[in-house]
């Protein structure tokens, strides 16, 4: 009967034992899990400052952006502001020839205007005038170039080929003429419009140019004769 609390002693031993080990089996799972917890939680926060990093560098390129559009926009309404400027000197220049000039010209004269004719072998000396005024007429002859514009004073002398009260009809004439090459023009009155030939400083030039376009074309086309066209001062 004296063995038994020796055997209650190994068996209250052995319990302390297994409970021991157990203890220790749950502080390293513990342990282990904790580890893991470490873990994820440092990986969170490494990503946290990568997608930090990251929107940091966006907004960087973003106002690089903002930046690069402000200028482009800054660039182009340079650009426009310049272009008016570019544009005009581009076509003046083209419409220095004598063709051009004449192609620009007027159809219609006011009757109410001043003429005043200019004359030179260099048409480029009309530039300035041409730059200042919409109202000009222009004719080559012997190779100088007269230019009769609007002014205060001056004089002009031209060649009245017809007239006649439609002026639908001299309009008519004057483009088909101009087709042709001929430095034609309408002149409007109170009950005629009056086609006209040419711009001179002076009445024995006219008389002059009005006997080198009496050509079969061009009276076939006027149904006038040159004893008919009256070289006269306008408008």
């Amino acid at each position: 009967m004296e063995e038994k609390p020796e055997i209650y002693y190994k068996i209250r031993l052995a319990i302390l034992v297994v409970i021991v080990a157990l203890l220790i089996a749950t502080i390293g799972w513990l342990a282990g899990v904790n580890g893991r917890v470490n873990t994820v939680a440092n990986r969170i926060v490494n990503e946290k400052k990568a997608i930090s990093e990251l929107t940091t560098a966006v907004a960087s390129l973003s106002a690089k952006v903002e930046n690069l559009t402000l200028k482009a926009s800054t660039l182009s309404s340079k650009v426009k502001i310049n272009l008016p400027s570019l544009t005009s000197t581009y076509i003046s220049v083209q419409q220095m020839t004598y063709s051009n000039i004449l192609y620009n010209a007027p159809l219609t004269i006011p009757s109410t205007v001043t003429l005043e004719t200019k004359s030179s072998t260099n048409i480029d000396t009309f530039r300035s005038i041409l730059q200042s005024t919409k109202i000009y007429e222009i004719t080559e002859y012997n190779g100088t170039y007269n230019l009769a514009y609007s002014a205060k004073f001056g004089t002009t002398y031209s060649i009245q080929i017809v007239s006649s009260p439609f002026p639908d009809r001299i309009m008519s004439l004057v483009k088909k003429l101009r087709s042709l090459g001929q430095p034609a023009f309408e002149i409007n009155y109170a009950s005629q419009s009056g086609l006209f030939i040419g711009v001179f400083p002076s009445y024995s030039q006219a008389k002059q140019y009005a006997s080198t376009i009496s050509s079969t074309s061009i009276i076939s086309l006027v149904g006038t004769k040159p004893h008919n066209w009256i070289e006269r001062a306008i408008p």
